[in-house]
Order: structure tokens, then C-alpha cells, then sequence
């Protein structure tokens, strides 16, 4: 055989993983990749409490282009803004959900912070946790804020809907994961609106056992969790966070880790410096457009109680992704 003629069938199926998984996922399985039309972004926020007093929390909400099908909770993680999460939730929006983004504090002596670090946050989480349980009602904090965003955007067709999926990167993971517990506990009914929780690179506090316990307690009723992680690093706490979900939370499928990721492909080109120097690196575009295609593919499936068989081991694209070395599936202990 001559070297040309081996040459281009390698030449060519090079080229057709490329298209697969590299620049972006085939046209069908393609995860929306950040700034398109339709997507419509608004500021509001959202008044609630923490520690006895009245707290407002600034939230982006975003408007995807038709009637939303689900509302997910994106919250960042610690030292990071909503604006560090805009192409994710830009991706989510695209995907068909509203999206509502909050910005919380890093660091608060009274506890209203997105980890517990100098004070134990889980007060503040449950409120936030019973803010989006009660969301359905208009007059509610969450409610509020969606008519302020909804008016200024001109989007009047846009309720709040049924079924929703908390998110969250980093500390942002733990947050949400501690906030979905309570709301289990104490309201069963706003609980069952809860579809699932997708989790980037959750990170736990080095305080505490609120984390583990929560995600005990949400594996036991079997709420539907899944996971993108990076490699293990400082940034996110070597892992530990991804390693309590894999011993607690019963899953049969848990989720993926990529083979090259760091702390923040969540946040992707919307980082910044801060982020970039976290993890001594930049977020990889691949990474990035791989992360929003499984995430939103699952949340999907988590809110219409189906499995897009692609999105899972033994699926095309999936195994796509493992036959490249981009993913591996993360155990169940």
C-alpha cells in the first residue's frame, strides 16, 4: 500500500472526530456555544434574609428564545460573579430553559456567603432553598424578581415554570446541594418541582459536614444528580467534593470527568484573571463546548424524565467522547 493511499482514510477519519468532538458536537447533539440571537439577559434581584436581616441578592435572569420548558438555579462558585458563568447560562438558555443566575457574597461574617469559611452558611442556603421552592407565587421573592426581569426584557409570555434543576460550580455546587436538602425537608410539595442537580467541579467547605450529609440524604430519596469534574487540584480541594458524591449519592450514573479539565471549563471564555490564575491555566474551548453538551443533554433529561441514549455510555456521542480520551465516567462507590 503507498503512503498516500494509507495516508487518507487516516486524513479523513481524523477529520470526522474532529467534527465530533473537537470544534464542536455533530449538529444534532451540539450544545449552544455562548452569544447567539434570542437569548435575552436581564438584571433584577432578589429580596430576601439572612441572619435577621433583609438581604437583596443581585441576579442575572436569562429569556430563551421560545416558552421556557424548566428554570435552573446557575450559582458560581467562591470569589466569581454570575458574569463568570454567562456562556453556560447562555447554553442553558439556548437549550430552552430561563435561567436565573444570583450573585453571592464570597466571605460574610453572619454566614450569607456562598461557602461556609469564616461562618457556617446552611441557614443562609435553606432560605435560598425555600426562595425557589416558593418561586410558583408572584408575590414571592423569586416570583418578584422574574416580573422586574421579564418586564424590562419585554418577555410578558414568560411564567414561572413548573419543573426546575439547581446548578452549581465549585462552592456554587455545594450550595445548591445543601439548599436542596432543606427544601426536601421541610417542603415536600415545592421538592417535587426539583428535577435534578447538575454540579460542576463541586467543591466542599473545609468546614463542617454539611455537603456530605446533604448528598447522603438527596442519594437516599434518589434525586437524580449529575457531575462534570475536573482534574483533581488546589482549586477544587483535590477532588474531595466529586469523592463525597461518588460514595453518597447511589447514582447509576454519576457523570464525567475530563481528561484535561480544570476548576474553571464551567466558566469557559467567561472568566477572568482571577480564574485563569486559580487554576494556572485557561479554560480549553473543547472542554467548554463538551461540559455545555452533556450538561444541557442531562438536564433535559432530568426535567422530561427520559434518556437521550447519546448523552450515556454505550450512546454515539458519549463514547465518542471516551474513545478520544476527552471524558472518562466517573465510579460509584
Amino acid at each position: 500500500m503507498s503512503g498516500r493511499s494509507f495516508r487518507w482514510p487516516v486524513i479523513a477519519a481524523l477529520a470526522v472526530m474532529t467534527m465530533l468532538i473537537g470544534a464542536t458536537p455533530p449538529t444534532s447533539l451540539a450544545a449552544p456555544t455562548g452569544r447567539q440571537p434570542g437569548v435575552v439577559v436581564e438584571p433584577s434581584f432578589i429580596a430576601t434574609e439572612c441572619a435577621g436581616k433583609p438581604v437583596r441578592v443581585a441576579a442575572r435572569w436569562y429569556f430563551p428564545p421560545g416558552r421556557p420548558t424548566a428554570l435552573v438555579w446557575l450559582q458560581h462558585g467562591f470569589s466569581r460573579t454570575a458574569a463568570n458563568l454567562d456562556i453556560l447560562a447562555r447554553s442553558y438558555a439556548n437549550a430552552g430553559f430561563l435561567v436565573v443566575s444570583p450573585t453571592l457574597d464570597s466571605v460574610n461574617l453572619g454566614g450569607c456567603a456562598v461557602a461556609y469559611n469564616i461562618a457556617d452558611n446552611a441557614a443562609f442556603a435553606r432560605t435560598i432553598g425555600g426562595v425557589f421552592g416558593s418561586g410558583r407565587n408572584t408575590d414571592s421573592p423569586l416570583g418578584a424578581s422574574l416580573l422586574r426581569a421579564r418586564a424590562a426584557a419585554g418577555r410578558p409570555d414568560v411564567t414561572m415554570p413548573y419543573r426546575m434543576i439547581f446548578a452549581g460550580h465549585s462552592a456554587g455546587g455545594e450550595f445548591v446541594v445543601v439548599a436542596a436538602d432543606a427544601l426536601r425537608r421541610a417542603d415536600p410539595v415545592a421538592y417535587r418541582r426539583l428535577a435534578g442537580l447538575m454540579l460542576f467541579d463541586p467543591v466542599n467547605s473545609f468546614f463542617g459536614r454539611n455537603f456530605a450529609s446533604a448528598a447522603a440524604a438527596l442519594g437516599a430519596s434518589r434525586l437524580p444528580i449529575r457531575v462534570i469534574a475536573s482534574q483533581p487540584s488546589v482549586s477544587d480541594n483535590f477532588g474531595q467534593g466529586v469523592s463525597v458524591l461518588q460514595e453518597t449519592t447511589r447514582q447509576r450514573f454519576l457523570g464525567s470527568r475530563l481528561v484535561t479539565g480544570i476548576h474553571i471549563d464551567a466558566e469557559g471564555g467567561s472568566t477572568d484573571l482571577i480564574g485563569e490564575l486559580s487554576g494556572l491555566a485557561a479554560p480549553r474551548p473543547r472542554n467548554g463546548r463538551v461540559l455545555r453538551a452533556l450538561a444541557t443533554g442531562w438536564s433535559s433529561d432530568m426535567v422530561a424524565d427520559t434518556v437521550t441514549a447519546t448523552y450515556y455510555p454505550g450512546g454515539r456521542y458519549y463514547d465518542l467522547l471516551l474513545d478520544t480520551r476527552t471524558v472518562t465516567t466517573l465510579s460509584v462507590r
